[in-house]
């Protein structure tokens, strides 16, 4: 069978850690070139892992290649325009999250889409891909917690430029969009919808607490769910410490997903007067298995099914209006119905 010729445009920390290596890895496709505007950084990359063809432009990457696959890993202020112009070259499009700045893009990435039906498109929503996330979903749909009924999600580190970003446009607003939230958040917002579906209220708040920057380095999000359920989520720029994962109460049970110390089945009682029965299970000491080692394949499996994945446009459409409402209610202080 003849390989999926890819490309992956921006050569920054999660074309690195992600895309480039997993394309060089799987058996169905062959990385034909990289690109980034930065010839520094494209050199680097080029040499780091043995590419022979790299471009500073999109013009120059389709006027020379013949492709199948495209990875958009460049800042978000680009991905929307590059999802189209791979789109609109026949090709199947991975994009890193956000989506793509504002629903007015999404709503342009959705129009070329539906112009090339054939063409997979696939939102990099990596959490999905996590064992314990996978795990935790199939107990909730086997009715191992009861009733799911809250969802608290916790996604915070030091921030982007902790051994992490390979220039500072992640805190340039023109360029990311927004901070800790739409970083963060983007994936809070998706794994919530998830594992409850769609989000159909939110309440936000949102600060600069600690960073120097002109953008958001904490929020604190409320969710009412369609379904009536209800959940909260924190992100952030500046935590040193603490939980990052999901936990789901349910009337039986609860699921705590704990990314360092591994996913739980949690059984047992509490009183008002302080008395608490735990039991407690370990169900995978591991749970960020999967994510960015596996979502080469999966997208790639997905090309071979022809089958658009779970984590497509729609799901990436879905976040982003949570996204965009959480910011017009931290902005006018008020829930915000989506």
């Amino acid at each position: 069978m003849k390989k999926l010729r890819a490309a992956v445009i921006g050569c920054g920390a999660i074309a690195h850690h992600c895309h480039i290596p997993g394309y060089l890895k799987n058996r169905y496709t062959e990385l034909a070139a990289l690109v980034d505007p930065y010839e520094k950084n494209l050199k680097e990359a080029c040499a780091k892992f043995n590419i022979e063809r790299g471009y500073t432009s999109l013009e120059d990457l389709f006027a020379n290649e013949s492709l199948d696959v495209v990875s958009v890993c460049s800042p978000n202020i680009y991905h929307a325009e590059h999802a189209i112009a791979a789109l609109n070259h026949g090709c199947h499009v991975l994009c890193e999250k956000p989506m793509c700045m504002n629903l007015k893009e999404g709503q342009m990435i959705q129009k070329a889409a539906q112009k090339h039906p054939d063409s997979i498109f696939m939102v990099a929503f990596t959490h999905r891909l996590y064992s314990g996330n996978i795990k935790a979903r199939r107990m909730i749909e086997q009715g191992q917690i009861g009733e799911p009924y809250v969802i608290r999600i916790r996604f915070a580190h030091q921030g982007p430029m902790t051994g992490w970003a390979m220039s500072d446009w992640f805190f340039t607003p023109s360029k990311a969009g927004g901070g800790a939230m739409f970083d963060m958040g983007i994936h809070a917002m998706d794994l919530a919808q998830f594992y409850f579906g769609p989000i159909r209220k939110i309440n936000a708040m949102m600060a600069t607490l600690e960073k120097k920057i002109e953008l958001e380095d904490n929020a604190i999000l409320q969710f009412l769910f369609a379904s009536g359920k209800m959940g909260y989520a924190e992100v952030g720029w500046s935590s040193k410490q603490g939980f990052a994962g999901v936990e789901i109460h349910g009337s039986e049970a609860a699921i705590i997903n704990d990314y360092f110390e591994g996913l739980y089945l949690m059984k047992g009682e509490s009183s008002a007067t302080g008395k608490r029965i735990i039991r407690k299970r370990m169900i995978d000491k591991n749970p960020c298995q999967g994510g960015w080692d596996v979502e080469i394949d999966y997208f790639v499996n997905a090309i071979r099914k022809r089958e658009q994945p779970e984590m497509g446009l729609q799901a990436g459409l879905n976040s982003m209006k949570v996204a965009m409402a959480a910011y017009e209610s931290a902005k006018k202080g008020k829930t915000v119905t989506i």
